[in-house]
């Protein structure tokens, strides 16, 4: 990074690549809360944003929460292959502040959603509750309710049932390599521990107690992106001319756009639409491999 002046976040949507389309969108408005507030065919501007011929035409929808915050978008790739939830490297789990998780769990019991792990506390502080599911996409998300501070983390509270997304997870094989880019942007505080993660645990066949090596850095706007590294993950499919399977994308505001040294997929450009709002906007392959879309503040 070559302007530490420059911010990053806060985070504002992860992108889904499916196969499976109409439900996954459906199960966003159906059991989370979410309105549908774009849906479009992918155009030939934003395919060359992304370096994906194969995804021109193919459906996005982009997806509001009641508290007007576009935090999941969805994107059609009929080639897709499903993703493997938490046994993949790069974008493994979303995790999104919510009011009542134990009884979000409830309304959750039969619907599109599989739950992985009940709502229990976190090892880090028990005034964070938090339970996981599975999506139709293959994705993880962490649906976590926070019920104080949480020094020296800067967390966000819900204002509605199901609110945003604030901290991404990513899986890696190299925690350093992947903490230090994050955290040279300006403000960023990367915190760097080793905690049980129970979810992992479950899905690799590990002691439920083994622990981890973690970082987390926090950004702007009250929010972070966790780091988890698991030796044992494999690479995530990538069809051919699209972007990986399941999670594929972090979209983050920032400061700066045209003074980043980054490796830029393409080069920024203007795009329209709910999420752009005539912004300019990049793609981003950071040094773990994840993807990350930045989009200028103003």
């Amino acid at each position: 990074m070559s302007d530490f002046s420059i911010s990053l976040g806060p985070s504002l949507t992860g992108t889904l690549v499916t196969s499976r389309f109409d439900e996954t969108v459906a199960a966003y408005v159906d059991h989370l809360n979410m309105i549908v507030a774009e849906s479009i065919t992918i155009s030939g501007a934003q395919a060359a944003l992304w370096q994906t011929p194969a995804l021109i035409g193919q459906r996005i929808a982009t997806l509001l929460s009641p508290s007007n915050i576009p935090w999941i978008r969805v994107v059609e790739d009929k080639n897709a292959v499903a993703a493997k939830p938490f046994r993949e490297l790069g974008w493994m789990a979303l995790e999104v502040v919510v009011a009542d998780v134990d009884s979000l769990a409830v309304d959750l019991e039969n619907s599109a959603f599989e739950t992985f792990r009940p709502p229990a506390n976190l090892d880090v502080s028990d005034a964070i509750r938090a339970m996981q599911v599975i999506g139709p996409a293959g994705e993880v998300l962490y649906l976590t309710q926070i019920g104080a501070e949480v020094p020296p983390f800067v967390l966000p509270v819900a204002t509605c049932r199901v609110d945003h997304l604030f901290i991404p997870v990513m899986c890696c094989h190299d925690r350093e390599t992947a903490t230090a880019f994050y955290e040279s942007f300006a403000g960023a505080k990367a915190y760097r521990f080793d905690t049980k993660i129970t979810s992992l645990n479950k899905a690799y066949g590990y002691d439920l107690d083994r622990r981890h090596p973690v970082s987390t850095v926090q950004l702007a706007g009250a929010t972070m992106i966790e780091i988890d590294q698991i030796d044992e993950a494999q690479s995530r499919s990538v069809a051919t001319g699209s972007l990986p399977s399941g999670i594929a994308m972090i979209s983050y505001e920032v400061d700066g756009i045209d003074s980043l040294a980054v490796d830029w997929v393409a080069p920024p450009q203007v795009l329209p639409g709910v999420l752009y709002k005539n912004r300019k906007a990049g793609l981003v392959r950071c040094p773990g491999g994840e993807l990350i879309e930045l989009i200028s503040r103003c």
